[in-house]
């Protein structure tokens, strides 16, 4: 996602529709379009936005300093040349500051510069290293204009640096025949400080090509493709794309919505845009009205998953999931960005992923799905923390900028978006919904940090979150939770960080089960039992994000992932079906399954290559009995699970881990396929890596599991 920071407009640009804005000095309480709404006072329903919150006042932005000056708008106009990679424009750039004499600008240094003016006269100037420093002819007054005329070429080809890790394609700005990409930090107009600008750019292109900027689209020339774009909020910088697109809209409301699709693509398109409108309407009433006029799906020539003010840009690969990626974790992630991100923008560490994952991909499960799901999605958030966030790679949330590993991920978007969940359950529904809608009104064209998430609680619920919040963001790690017997009856240690808080206990009676909420307080709650309890367990619900002991990681592929030991093991003979994902396991020890002993493996987690009819390793294992559990077993001659019989030459596979037969305290993972036909899916193995077991039938995916784990913090009383 691209992250983007703003505050209130200062100036009325030309060719943009919208309110005017006030001069320097007032505060701009938010369009009428924007007036967002607290949440009723029970779980916040999406058809009921609720009664209308008064437009809050805005501190006055910070004047420039005498003498100096501050950028406060951008009014391109460029014209890119795929053929020659080439961007030819003008930027009348608005500045703030009076008696200024000097102004110095940054541009991309392969650029050159032909002109500046101030106003209706020549400005002196000289470009070097792509600083632009600027002498004007006279003193400025408060509010002045420079006009810089520059061209350059912007080639950097998209290129992937990871290989497991999915994070899309790098690009710091390209402009070529399958597309153009005018990333922000690729320099490609002149700026100056990290200040929030407001950008309107009229841009022109080759005729089959569209192109998509920031904010609402404006005079479209159909026949020339010439158009103007112009942000209703500023932003502290301005990104735009192009490329050869099949354009398409949809009226939605007040918000048009459109598709920019490569021909091969379009079929895909109005499923796009049906989803996008959905989900505006949504987060509308869930939070508060869009900010924006336009939202637009723009399909990219290169791998990304970016979220932009007012669009999303998605690689073909990601558009072509279809339906898979129309849902809360895709999609309606991306769209959520125009609240949490790019609509209130950040500063002070990247809380934008946490606020979008609870709102869009914790939420949608819990209100759509019901409780047993989101259970399972707070569990499968643990889980994921467990394996991949260690002491050699743990940070504070706070310190999150932006996801690059695995580790990244579960801190930012996992430990972060389970702090608003530890905050609701401890506030309630209303108070914690009305204060997200609350920083949206507030907040939406400026920027906000952690700390005004913590006031907007405070403020709605009157509790102080001071110590739950600086835990949670500020020290590293998470609950780790230990259940033992007390003399008084039951006692619950905490380690790591957050020593207070609240946490429920399920105890099981001859009459059924009763919860109550055990208070836990510098790291330790301790309580009685009743004489007739027969079981207790702590936060079965899996509401306290916490770091799970091993015993309660499921078994599964990415156990043998993550482990520095991990070793795959190949058949003999015709290793061709699992070439391409070979060729994904960089960093992995191979072994030749006859050259894999029992003591060679010891010590290793191993993932095995094809079945007992191709691999010694699965062979031995099998003849033994090793490949045993539950309802799943695998046999020389083939294997039960799902309630099925497979034999060899079936169009069947099995994936199955287990602690391995070699080791114990390591895992094993055997990909058996029934037959050759049925060696496909080995491709994509690391995308099935959380189940215990899966069975593809004909290709697909017919059933999938995972074996029971251990539970530390239930306890059976009878025994």
């Amino acid at each position: 996602m691209r992250t983007l920071t703003i505050v209130a407009s200062l100036l009325v640009l030309a060719g943009c529709s919208g309110d005017p804005e006030p001069s320097r000095g007032q505060s701009s309480p938010p369009p009428a379009t924007r007036e967002a709404a607290p949440p009723p006072a029970t779980s916040p329903d999406p058809k009921d936005p609720g009664p209308v919150l008064a437009a809050p006042p805005e501190p006055a932005p910070p004047a420039p300093v005498a003498g100096e000056s501050i950028v406060v708008a951008h009014t391109l106009s460029v014209t890119l040349d795929p053929a020659t990679h080439g961007l030819e424009g003008s930027d009348t750039v608005a500045l703030d500051g009076a008696g200024v004499r000097t102004v110095d600008l940054e541009l991309n240094k392969s650029f050159t510069v032909s002109g500046v003016s101030f106003g209706h006269l020549a400005a002196a100037f000289t470009f070097k290293d792509g600083s632009l420093h600027i002498d004007l002819p006279a003193a400025s007054e408060d509010h002045f204009t420079l006009t810089v005329t520059f061209k350059g070429t912007l080639f950097d080809p998209p290129h992937r640096d990871e290989v497991r890790f999915i994070t899309g394609e790098k690009c710091s700005g390209t402009i070529q025949p399958e597309g153009a990409f005018l990333a922000g930090g690729a320099g490609w107009y002149p700026d100056a400080g990290d200040g929030m600008k407001r950008f309107t750019i009229t841009a022109k292109v080759p005729e089959d090509w569209e192109f998509i900027g920031q904010g609402a689209r404006h005079e479209y020339d159909a026949k020339t493709r010439k158009c103007t774009w112009c942000d209703p909020v500023p932003s502290d910088r301005l990104e735009c794309v192009a490329g050869p697109y099949v354009a398409a809209e949809l009226k939605s409301g007040r918000v048009t919505v459109r598709s920019y699709f490569f021909k091969d693509d379009i079929s895909a398109a109005e499923g796009y845009r049906k989803s996008a409108a959905d989900w505006i309407e949504h987060y509308s009433k869930l939070l508060g009205p869009y900010a924006y006029d336009d939202f637009s799906v723009v399909e990219n020539f290169f791998s990304t998953g970016y979220g932009m003010p007012s669009y999303t840009l998605l690689g073909q690969d990601v558009v072509r999931m279809g339906a898979r990626y129309l849902g809360e974790g895709g999609l309606g992630h991306e769209v959520l960005h125009c609240w949490w991100g790019n609509g209130v923008f950040i500063e002070g560490g990247n809380w934008c992923e946490a606020a979008t994952t609870y709102c869009s991909n914790y939420y949608w499960v819990e209100l759509s799905q019901g409780a047993e799901a989101a259970r399972k999605y707070r569990r499968h958030e643990m889980v994921r923390y467990a394996m991949h966030v260690n002491a050699s790679n743990d940070y504070p949330v706070r310190k999150f900028l932006g996801k690059v590993t695995e580790a990244d991920n579960e801190i930012g978007y996992s430990k972060g978006s389970m702090l608003f969940h530890l905050v609701r359950r401890r506030i309630g529904d209303a108070p914690f919904w009305a204060a997200l809608r609350r920083v949206v009104h507030d907040r939406t064209g400026s920027r906000a940090g952690w700390d005004d998430f913590r006031k907007a609680f405070e403020t709605e619920s009157g509790d102080d979150l001071g110590a739950l919040f600086k835990a949670w963001l500020d020290e590293k790690g998470a609950p780790e939770m230990a259940l033992a017997r007390s003399a008084k009856g039951l006692k619950l240690t905490v380690g790591g960080p957050l020593k207070d808080f609240r946490v429920r206990v399920r105890t099981t009676m001859p009459s059924g089960p009763v919860e109550d909420d055990v208070d836990v307080k510098a790291g330790v709650a301790e309580w009685t039992i009743p004489a007739t309890a027969t079981r207790v367990e702590v936060d079965p619900e899996f509401d306290v994000f916490r770091r799970l002991s091993l015993e309660e990681v499921p078994v599964c592929l990415n156990r043998v992932v993550v482990d520095d030991t991990h070793t795959v093991v190949i058949p003999d003979g015709d290793a061709a079906p699992y070439k391409d994902l070979l060729d994904r396991l960089e960093g992995w020890q191979s072994m030749k399954a006859a050259d894999a002993t029992p003591e060679k493996l010891a010590g290793k987690s191993v993932l095995v290559l094809g079945g007992p009819d191709v691999n010694a390793v699965a062979k031995r294992w099998a003849e033994a009995g090793k490949l045993k559990r539950d309802a799943i077993e695998i046999r020389a001659d083939g294997w039960s699970a799902a309630d099925e019989i497979v034999k060899l030459g079936q169009d069947r596979a099995l994936l199955l881990t287990l602690p391995s037969p070699d080791d114990a305290g390591r895992q094993a993972t055997v990909f058996f396929p029934a037959s050759a036909a049925a060696a496909k899916p080995a491709r994509l193995l690391l995308y099935y890596a959380w189940d215990s077991w899966l069975v593809w039938r004909d290709g697909k995916i017919a059933a999938r599991g995972e074996f029971e784990t251990g539970k530390p913090l239930a306890m059976d009383l009878q025994k």
